[in-house]
């Protein structure tokens, strides 16, 4: 079968970063000093890049392969994505050397307002985190979220918390958290109550609001609000981890170059009481204009 010059290509070259080999063309060469600090993951003890490595929009291992071999420790995924594809990827990817890297992962639970049964809610959960690490080819995930959640109620569950709680002691999962992409702020004032959860992802840009790439919804917050509750959560030891930092705005530190998403993400990674940022990389371009 005869195929296109371009297409022949294109296949070489996703060939040759298949095998690790990430071509000069690309201005992608390995380089281990391009991320230049690494931070606590709150009271984890789990050291993480501040630039993370959002694996969402893609399914290409060779991306992914780009990304770590420019130093990025810091891999995020969730049982969804790709209908779970997107977790086999980073399992396949990174078999053999999984244990160099922090892989969060996140549980999409049925809720129903509340009125979910404690059996149901466990087995929800139960079922999630086995189907992760089945596809993650690990037995162990370093932080699991719950995954995209507003309502306040699901913090306090105390299904939730034993079910994390019974991960935890049996080594199935190093820390425990949620993500919000609303009502962030009280929802990381309801964490500050007690810091049972470990990790919180929540969205945080200069813009102060975000349009979905997807589906084209937006959400604003008080900006002073949320970084007062972003910094109690750092010192209650709850580890940060900034997500939707390229949907706000172009940002610059220096008057003398252009506002650029990197820019965004380098404000983000700016403040301290941010361990580190879920950046969706898709493209070997992206990777090099963050790193």
């Amino acid at each position: 079968m005869k195929i296109s010059r371009k297409k022949f290509i294109k296949t070489s070259v996703l060939s040759a970063l298949g095998l690790g080999m990430v071509p000069k063309v690309f201005g992608l060469v390995p380089n281990r000093n391009s991320i230049p600090e690494k931070r606590k993951l709150g009271r984890t003890g789990i050291e993480v890049t501040t630039l993370g490595f959002g694996a969402s929009r893609t399914q290409e291992p060779a991306v992914l392969k780009a990304a770590i071999d420019r130093g990025i420790n810091f891999l995020d995924t969730g049982r969804r994505y790709a209908n779970g594809e997107n977790e086999v990827m980073i399992g396949k990817t990174l078999k053999g050397i999984r244990e160099k890297y922090i892989i969060q992962s996140k549980m999409k639970i049925d809720w129903n307002g509340g009125s979910v049964s404690s059996d149901d809610l466990r087995n929800q959960m139960e079922t999630s985190l086995e189907e992760s690490l089945k596809a993650l080819q690990t037995d162990y995930i370093d932080v699991m979220l719950l995954h995209g959640i507003s309502e306040e109620d699901m913090l306090r569950s105390e299904t939730i918390r034993t079910v994390f709680s019974e991960m935890k002691d049996r080594g199935a999962i190093r820390a425990c958290g949620f993500s919000a992409h609303t009502n962030h702020v009280n929802m990381l004032k309801e964490a500050n109550k007690d810091s049972f959860y470990d990790v919180a992802m929540v969205p945080f840009n200069p813009a102060g609001g975000f349009n979905h790439s997807e589906s084209e919804w937006s959400t604003s917050w008080d900006q002073d609000a949320l970084i007062k509750e972003m910094k109690s959560a750092h010192q209650n030891g709850i580890g940060i981890v900034g997500m939707k930092t390229c949907s706000g705005k172009k940002y610059t530190f220096n008057e003398d170059e252009e506002p650029s998403l990197p820019g965004a993400v380098k404000w983000v990674r700016s403040h301290e009481f941010v361990a580190t940022t879920a950046v969706a990389m898709a493209s070997f371009s992206e990777i090099k204009s963050h790193t």
